[in-house]
């Protein structure tokens, strides 16, 4: 393999993750960019991809130039053929780039290539599951319409809580209490006025508060949880299907969810063997590979 240098990308919808690594798997600088959702703003991914690539690179202090470098890259909204095709027309600054989702890579990196199942749970939410090199994909499905679990859907259900809250509808409690306080209001025009431009990841502000009320005992926020777990835990039995797949969890909520988990289910949880940002180096040099045995 002649390219020297490889970059993993690790690109969802909050930001945007860039691994520098030489070809036998050595780190060698990282970065970090914006939001990478191909399918929601191709233009912002485009813009984040390259900042975090070109940090990465300063962080390294080699004289290494973005055309030298072979990307690979999970990016949020590569599941939806249309975006990636969409995509696949940018006249990018490397020498070559492969992409796939960032499910897809999160996988890849938690089982090095390996069959395996993951649950990723942090803004949004997703799930995959690798058999010879077949993925079955749950959810993803992007928010609004998806995510449950996630901390972009128990923010929303905890507006939309504090909203009945607010019109005097059911009595005011600590989360409409921690939806005000996080957001600085306190009648139902301001709250509404204050989300009115929200994206998943503002949402999911609310999320670390409503870990600690569920954490402290609080109802409403335990029946949210609750709700969340079951869909979870659906997903589980069936990505794991009575096999004897291992499974990894991924996500900032991950922690939250794992005691939900039924037995049979906790059982087969191992941690991440690597980063997505490796499964994506992976890809792109697994990409390389069939490239060669077509020509």
């Amino acid at each position: 393999m002649m390219t020297k240098y490889f970059i993993g990308i690790d690109g969802g919808g909050t930001r945007c993750r860039a691994r520098l690594e030489d070809a036998h798997g050595k780190l060698l600088g990282q970065g970090e960019g914006g939001a990478a959702n191909i399918m929601r703003n191709p233009a912002q991914a485009t813009t984040s991809i390259v900042d975090a690539c070109t940090r990465a690179v300063a962080a390294s202090t080699l004289p290494v130039q973005l055309k030298e470098i072979t990307v690979g890259a999970g990016l949020a909204g590569a599941n939806i053929p249309s975006a990636c095709h969409a995509f696949s027309n940018w006249q990018h600054p490397f020498d070559s780039l492969s992409v796939l989702s960032d499910l897809h890579a999160a996988c890849l990196g938690a089982h090095d290539g390996q069959d395996g199942a993951v649950i990723v749970c942090g803004t949004g939410s997703s799930a995959t599951r690798c058999v010879n090199g077949e993925f079955i994909d749950i959810g993803g499905h992007g928010f609004l319409v998806g995510d449950i679990a996630s901390g972009a859907w128990l923010g929303l259900k905890a507006v939309q809580h504090t909203l009945l809250a607010l019109d005097g509808l059911i009595p005011r409690d600590p989360l409409c209490e921690a939806v005000c306080a996080t957001f600085d209001v306190q009648d139902d025009s301001a709250l509404i006025q204050k989300v009115s431009a929200f994206e998943a990841k503002d949402y999911a502000v609310l999320a670390p508060a409503m870990v600690t009320l569920n954490t402290d005992g609080d109802a409403v926020a335990r029946s949210l949880f609750d709700e969340g777990s079951a869909y979870l835990r659906r997903i589980a039995h069936h990505l794991l299907d009575n096999s004897n797949l291992p499974l990894c969890l991924i996500g900032g909520l991950s922690d939250t969810y794992k005691p939900w988990y039924d037995e049979s289910v906790r059982a087969r949880i191992q941690p991440c063997k690597s980063s997505p940002e490796q499964g994506a180096i992976a890809f792109a040099k697994q990409s390389i590979k069939q490239g060669a045995q077509q020509l």
